[in-house]
């Protein structure tokens, strides 16, 4: 049996030992929710949504190795460069200027309630302490588990932690799927920079050994960093496209198994068994964008999973920088101004919708001193003002609209 399937096995085994009475009778009433003890007492993942509801304003973190190509978070997707090269490079990420305190200390200087932190991005490079594998922050130079420090840090900030989870893509896991089932699944490069004896899958039953993989990293998620606000998965594309092997019921349950007040999103919605949806750019379905990017087939699934949660509690997310979600720069790279910023929170309580405001730090960590500068200009703007007031009556209107395929959205596959 390999490491990683005798890894899962045991982990797996823990959990379905761990009823649901049994996970919530040994858990405290999570930090973020003090404020909703009566609520949280009858129905804990309900005191969550009410909690979000009232969040209305988040911080995204998209950081990690591929920062040191300064070309965005799809680098190693969109550049030829030798798989073994990145994965090598990625190991001697040490994130020297990160710190943790000073990320929540702008969200809260923002007055934003919560932070969703890339913890898992594309390239399969994990900002945890993982024994699913070792390809992760504390096997690189690093040596560190910047999640742990993140969730360390918004506890004593009295954030909100969302773990944001690349579950439908993974570009370096040998048993993840090939292009010839997903798009997007790899990096379409000849042999001599994508060597086949570093992707082991050759046929949907090997797909269980990535399964295995992302369960064990679940788990271990979900056990080891206190109270989770929710997760955040994504991309959604190829679990549209191969449902018969994305078991998110699954992944689901584990997550409500263990920690119960825990929210999930995973974009527009999946399976209908999702908490709430979240947009990239615009609160709009995503049907059209898969038809464009991926076919009739994903198209048909967006449309099923847009009509179940359509109506759910909503977030629109985007970025400060105008191009890419990770670092990126070049000549036409943008950060956005307080006042652009406060029109994107009206856009948002019009759609009755949560804003999550992306940032890409450097890739040493350090903030873009653009970002907070604005970031806390924004907070100082709704001391004075407060938030704007959401729409709750006409919302459903604005997310019924049709609205074109923008040039964002084609920014990177889905």
């Amino acid at each position: 049996m390999r490491k990683e399937n005798f890894i899962a096995c045991i982990l797996l085994s823990l959990f379905t030992c761990i009823g649901p009475a049994g996970a919530q009778q040994k858990q405290e009433i999570p930090y973020f929710l003090k404020h909703y003890k009566s609520l949280y007492v009858k129905d804990r993942r309900a005191a969550t949504l009410k909690w979000f509801e009232n969040a209305r304003f988040g911080l995204f973190v998209h950081w990690g190795p591929s920062a040191a190509y300064k070309a965005g978070d799809w680098v190693l997707y969109d550049r030829k460069m030798p798989l073994q090269q990145y994965m090598d490079e990625a190991m001697k990420f040490t994130g020297a200027k990160w710190n943790a305190d000073s990320i929540c200390d702008l969200a809260v200087n923002a007055r934003m309630k919560y932070v969703t932190y890339v913890v898992k991005h594309h390239d399969g490079f994990a900002q945890f302490a993982s024994k699913a594998g070792p390809f992760n922050s504390m096997n690189a130079t690093a040596h560190r588990d910047f999640l742990k420090e993140m969730a360390t840090s918004c506890k004593r900030h009295g954030l909100g932690l969302f773990v944001y989870y690349s579950i439908g893509i993974d570009w370096t896991h040998p048993f993840y799927l090939t292009e010839k089932y997903y798009s997007a699944a790899r990096p379409n490069y000849d042999s001599a920079h994508f060597p086949k004896d570093l992707i082991r899958f050759k046929g949907k039953e090997d797909f269980v050994h990535y399964w295995n993989y992302v369960k064990t990293q679940i788990y271990e998620l979900c056990t080891n960093y206190g109270p989770l606000a929710g997760f955040w998965f994504d991309p959604i594309g190829g679990a549209y496209t191969n449902a018969d092997v994305f078991d998110m019921t699954t992944i689901y349950s584990m997550i409500r198994k263990l920690q119960p007040q825990a929210l999930v999103s995973y974009k527009t919605g999946y399976n209908g068994e999702e908490d709430y949806i979240t947009c990239e750019h615009e609160v709009k379905s995503i049907t059209d964008l898969m038809r464009n990017v991926q076919g009739e087939k994903t198209a048909v699934a967006a449309e099923a999973a847009w009509q179940k949660n359509k109506a759910k509690p909503a977030e629109l997310c985007t970025t400060m920088q105008s191009i890419n979600w990770g670092y990126c720069e070049g000549p036409k790279q943008k950060h956005k101004t307080p006042e652009q910023v406060m029109a994107l929170l009206q856009t948002a309580a019009a759609n009755n919708a949560n804003l999550l405001l992306n940032i890409g730090p450097y890739p040493d960590g350090g903030i873009v001193p653009q970002d907070k500068e604005t970031l806390v200009a924004v907070g100082e703007i709704l001391g004075r003002q407060g938030f704007p007031k959401p729409d709750k009556t006409n919302f459903m209107k604005l997310r019924e609209t049709k609205t074109k395929i923008t040039a964002r959205d084609l920014e990177t596959q889905k």
